[in-house]
């Protein structure tokens, strides 16, 4: 059975808005050095980095267990400081939910 709902998540971070959507949108395998302990790896697979389309493996660790997920950069809002990724595929996927979306 799947679950259905929202998954949010608030993070205090140090920097301005615009300093992380960078780091997120155009360097996100900055994370693993960031945070190692939660992020391990971030692979560029298809497209470009930061645009629009692009497949994104990310490498994780969720309650205590080490995952992958595949998401497509779905939307980028530089003005708003928003990026929207769509998780295609992975463990939160097949495990938790049916479909995801992170924005």
């Amino acid at each position: 059975m799947a679950l259905s709902g929202k998954l949010i998540c608030f993070l205090e971070i140090s920097k301005k808005g615009d300093v992380f959507l960078d780091i997120f949108r155009y360097n996100p395998d900055e994370f693993s050095a960031i945070c190692p302990h939660k992020v391990h790896a971030c692979e560029l697979i298809e497209g470009d980095r930061g645009a629009v389309g692009s497949l994104v493996h990310w490498h994780y660790t969720h309650e205590g267990k080490k995952k992958i997920d595949k998401a497509i950069i779905e939307a980028v809002d530089e003005e708003k400081q928003k990026i929207v990724f769509d998780v295609i595929g992975g463990d939160l996927v097949e495990d938790k939910y049916k479909t995801m979306k992170c924005d």
